[in-house]
């Protein structure tokens, strides 16, 4: 083996430490220019959810704010973590983002072997909004307050059947914090989009399900589905009537979904804080918040720091409920 002399190695010494000057100079300088070409967002699911929506609501002002277009892609497929892995494997440069949600948080358990970690290979970015859940149950069910429901499923174990858009689905998630809250065991079928349970329950294949109020209002005020219970700590406005679970029957209950836009870890600080402000600068738009109102979603705006933080509990919170419950993907 050759030797290295002290010469050598003062020489070896100073051309790495030009290299990473050289490559911070570069760095700082795309931060400053940032950006000169299109950004691109990718949704991890398919169009026409809730990802979709609020993603195309935000894009064009934070084109007006960047300069540049901000232009959605799909890349669908294994509960978003085929999404999630091709930007944590893209150029730190800004312009390939990812929206992610609790689903996501969910995968960094349910998904061990997926090729990325969420606290590893992202970086938190900005939030975007927090929604909560209603819950619902079909009209022909004689069910009519959480209490019932409880009582119910406690006298018939596994008799009643809820959906979600899949093993993991935000929606999956806080029906199953529920059951382990309240101590009873209902039947689980997932589906491979939220929409598709929400046929089924407003058909009467399944007999409850969470979902956006956004998304179950329409059927609500049709009268097809019933709600019966708020996920979040306070009342939702526009369902006034229909009171929190921790109102009532499962104290202590609070599942209030997330989302927000991450990008590949090492992202320069400053680019982090453009596309923040530009996030910010959206959701500071009347009609965009009238829009997000619409679909249910309370605009929520923050430091990447903030949101690493929601980020940190969510996995953690989302970890005990998977251990809990023994949930596993086929």
């Amino acid at each position: 083996m050759q030797k290295i002399t002290k010469t050598r190695r003062a020489v070896l010494l100073m051309a790495g430490t030009t290299l990473l000057a050289s490559n911070s100079s570069v760095w700082a300088q795309g931060a400053a220019n940032f950006p000169n070409k299109p950004i691109k967002v990718i949704v991890p699911s398919a169009p026409g959810g809730v990802a979709d929506i609020l993603t195309r609501l935000i894009a064009p002002k934070m084109t007006e704010k960047l300069g540049q277009p901000v232009i959605v892609e799909y890349r669908a497929g294994a509960a978003g973590t085929i999404g999630l892995n091709s930007v944590a494997r893209s150029a730190p440069d800004g312009y390939t983002l990812v929206f992610v949600s609790e689903t996501h948080a969910a995968g960094e358990t349910l998904y061990p072997k997926r090729g990325y970690s969420m606290q590893r290979e992202l970086v938190p970015v900005t939030p975007i909004g927090n929604f909560p859940q209603v819950l619902a149950v079909n009209k022909n069910l004689p069910i009519n307050s959480v209490k019932e429901l409880i009582d119910y499923a406690k006298a018939n174990p596994n008799k009643l059947s809820y959906g979600s858009g899949g093993v993991g689905n935000t929606y999956h998630m806080g029906m199953e914090l529920m059951n382990q809250m309240a101590g009873i065991q209902m039947q689980h079928i997932p589906y491979s989009a939220a929409s598709s349970a929400r046929t089924d329950l407003i058909s009467g294949q399944i007999q409850l399900m969470f979902d956006t109020v956004g998304s179950m209002e329409p059927h609500i005020k049709a009268g097809t589905v019933r709600a019966i219970g708020i996920s979040s700590a306070q009342r939702y406005p526009r369902l006034a009537s229909v009171p929190t679970l921790a109102e009532a029957g499962v104290p202590g209950y609070l599942f209030e979904s997330w989302c927000g836009l991450m990008g590949p870890a090492g992202m320069p600080a400053g680019v982090v804080t453009k596309i923040n402000d530009a996030v910010t600068f959206a959701l500071q738009d009347k009609q965009i918040q009238a829009l997000f109102e619409q679909n249910g979603v309370i605009p929520r705006t923050g430091t990447p720091q903030e949101f690493g933080g929601w980020i940190k509990t969510s996995i953690d919170k989302l970890a005990q409920v998977i251990k809990v419950g023994d949930i596993k993907v086929d």
